[in-house]
């Protein structure tokens, strides 16, 4: 997909690995981009301001993943803003921290805030794209999570593991359901250096990377622009893939 004349949606992306994917597409010539956030305003407005210096028509949108009928407004508000979508790329993910082995932390009201925002989040805004994206032969990216394919002891938790196994699999079944006009796509990234992370372990974080790090063949752990990267890839190297979960673990998987 040449990305001059596209324009995308990133959902959750003010910070972290949906504002790398928003600064790298922007980098390569994407036409207009709709940065969505939830809460984190001023960091939104800033990106979309730094993209608009680069030369990208951007909008920053408020609106809950968990609400179909604020995900359908946004919709609306890009249709009116640009004419045309092109690529969403469902970013927006929550988690809660517990232990692997507390199955009775582990509430009915984390399962469904995780399940919700997570799965049914990515589902709502796909089907509320569907009509821009045929229109020009778009494309959608699911960010799941490596979390997804393995079961490590360390995940932060069990209910996140489950929602973004079940998000690779919703790839698979959109892949089908909105072929041939729409490809989907998943990556699974492994740990990443974000600042979410960096505030979930705080002191410890720099003994945390090193410790992690030491796991990969690559020695070291992802960065929001590693998976920024593999999502721009797969928009613009991917023509004739669909229903595919890139896996961008620095080698973890493989031990």
């Amino acid at each position: 997909m040449e990305l001059n004349g596209r324009v995308a949606l990133v959902t959750g992306g003010a910070g972290g690995i949906g504002g790398a994917v928003v600064r790298k597409l922007a980098q390569a010539a994407v036409s207009g981009v709709a940065i969505n956030y939830r809460k984190s305003n001023q960091e939104a407005e800033e990106l979309a301001a730094e993209a608009e210096r680069s030369g990208v028509k951007a909008i920053a949108i408020q609106a809950d993943v968990q609400s179909d009928a604020q995900v359908r407004a946004m919709i609306g508000k890009i249709a009116d803003r640009f004419g045309r979508l092109d690529i969403v790329v469902n970013n927006a993910g929550v988690t809660h921290w517990v232990k692997l082995s507390d199955l009775d932390g582990l509430t009915d009201p984390i399962w469904d805030e995780i399940l919700d925002v997570n799965v049914k989040g990515a589902f709502r805004c796909a089907r509320a794209a569907q009509k821009l994206l045929e229109a020009n032969q778009g494309m959608i990216v699911n960010v799941s999570s490596i979390s997804g394919v393995l079961a490590p002891s360390t995940m932060s938790s069990l209910a996140y593991g489950t929602a973004k196994a079940a998000l690779i699999y919703m790839t698979r079944g959109l892949a089908v359901a909105m072929a041939p006009k729409v490809r989907v796509n998943c990556v699974a990234p492994a740990f990443t250096d974000t600042p979410w992370m960096s505030q979930h372990f705080g002191a410890d974080y720099q003994q945390v990377i090193a410790k992690a790090s030491a796991g990969y063949p690559l020695q070291r752990i992802a960065t929001p622009e590693d998976i920024a990267g593999a999502i721009v890839g797969l928009i613009t190297g991917g023509d004739f893939v669909t229903g595919q979960t890139l896996i961008v673990d620095g080698g973890l998987s493989l031990s």
